[in-house]
């Protein structure tokens, strides 16, 4: 990895709450608000846009850890900011802490952790678990 992003650097998205968002289980929706699962998808999607300029040829970033606290729900229609702030990067970790807000009122908090494999390597131990 290229040195990584500074501290304090961010990244943003923008997403409107829609019903392929909300909280589901076995597919049936149990709550018509954002659900935990596209929490997830979106934390991990706004964490890369900040790893992404920093990876060399032959390297990717794959989610390590994850902790989020959904503090809030977030109706469908519901426009949120995910914000991603550097907390931390070493030679093949990004770390970012993640506030997600619905105007004023935060919806989730928490922060992910990126580790950066070589590409091969990584198809390798796919390959493995796929038999």
């Amino acid at each position: 990895m290229r040195p990584g992003p500074p501290r304090g650097e961010t990244a943003t998205l923008e997403v409107t709450v829609s019903t392929d968002m909300t909280a589901r289980v076995g597919g049936e929706e149990i709550h018509a608000v954002y659900g935990t699962a596209a929490l997830v998808q979106h934390v991990e999607e706004v964490c890369r846009r900040l790893l992404v300029p920093h990876l060399e040829d032959g390297e990717e970033g794959v989610g390590y850890a994850i902790e989020l606290t959904h503090r809030a729900p977030a109706p469908v229609g519901a426009q949120l900011v995910l914000t991603a702030t550097v907390e931390g990067v070493a030679p093949r970790e990004l770390v970012c802490e993640v506030i997600v807000r619905h105007g004023t009122r935060m919806v989730a908090r928490g922060s992910f952790v990126q580790r950066v494999v070589p590409v091969a390597e990584f198809s390798a131990e796919i390959a493995a678990a796929t038999g």
